[in-house]
């Protein structure tokens, strides 16, 4: 057994030598002078113990055992380059897919436009978004089936964790024109009497209490069970109604008119990612547009 080995350097330079067919041409190659070059190649030679390299001409030619020993060079090097395809490969996967899992009010609201901001941002990275309800949001998570998840704050989460909130105020919405011009505001016993829109679940629920301790009670016209279908319902104009922030933004957007709603009825989101996995900057970068849109949010209600 040698009692010395070749060196990485002296290998690199021993293969470009023979890649680039001489010694001149591999020390430009590498960046090397040409006296550095030989020299290496020549510490090369005394530790395998035959030549490597014969002149021929102004030239050098690579001895038989010169060649045979890169045969061997070779394959340790495609091992190399295998691995750092391979590397790149598991990098791309990393970063080339963001899968989301969100509830519908954040889902059919903001979440399209944040979709796009990624896209502009990062052209080889493919997003999916599925809607489902809090709870199978957190077993998407939990399943790894969805690398973050956006759900009702206050949900139990065992080993999935919160990883950012968003709070905003919900809003009441009307079709254009149907909300009095003269309202900077609308106050909770004004939605009594007039025709309104329910969104059934807990948002519903929420108001309702808080419409009870004030003596008031809801003309309810129609229901639906998402809030954006309360939307188009009420640009129908079928009622008035009280949605989160995030649709009541898109309500407006789409033509249709928002007011405060006071006392305010806080609607908050948790951002959900299992512990034991580090959000990719697609994630990160998610995080940041949903966290400045809600801001622009809560100044556009106030």
């Amino acid at each position: 057994m040698p009692t010395e080995v070749p060196t990485h350097r002296m290998i690199e330079a021993f293969r470009a030598a023979i890649i680039n067919g001489g010694i001149s041409a591999a020390a430009d190659a590498l960046g090397m002078s040409q006296p550095s070059m030989s020299r290496v190649i020549a510490e090369l030679q005394k530790i395998v113990g035959y030549q490597l390299f014969v002149k021929h001409g102004r030239t050098v030619k690579p001895t038989e055992e010169a060649l045979a020993l890169m045969t061997k060079v070779q394959q340790s090097f495609l091992g190399l380059e295998d691995i750092a395809r391979f590397s790149e490969q598991l990098r791309k996967q990393r970063m080339g897919r963001l899968s989301i899992c969100a509830l519908p009010a954040i889902g059919h609201s903001i979440m399209p436009e944040a979709i796009y901001f990624l896209r502009q941002k990062y052209p080889n990275v493919v997003v999916s978004l599925d809607i489902a309800s809090s709870i199978e949001v957190a077993g998407r998570v939990r399943n790894r089936q969805a690398d973050i998840g956006f759900a009702a704050h206050g949900l139990a989460l065992g080993e999935v964790e919160t990883v950012a909130e968003f709070t905003a105020n919900c809003v009441c919405i009307a079709a254009a024109g149907g909300l009095p011009d003269e309202w900077d505001y609308v106050e909770l016993q004004q939605l009594t009497g007039r025709p309104f829109v329910a969104l059934t679940g807990p948002l519903q629920k929420r108001l309702e209490v808080m419409l009870n301790g004030v003596g008031g009670e809801l003309d309810i016209m129609a229901e639906a069970g998402l809030s954006l279908s309360v939307s188009e319902l009420v640009l129908r104009g079928l009622g008035i109604s009280v949605v989160d922030p995030f649709t009541g933004n898109l309500h407006r957007l789409r033509g249709g008119a928002t007011l405060p709603l006071r006392p305010s009825l806080p609607y908050q989101v948790q951002a959900m990612a299992l512990g034991d996995t580090r959000l990719s900057a697609p994630a990160r970068d998610l995080l940041q547009y949903l966290e400045s849109a809600a801001d622009t949010i809560k100044d556009a209600c106030r």
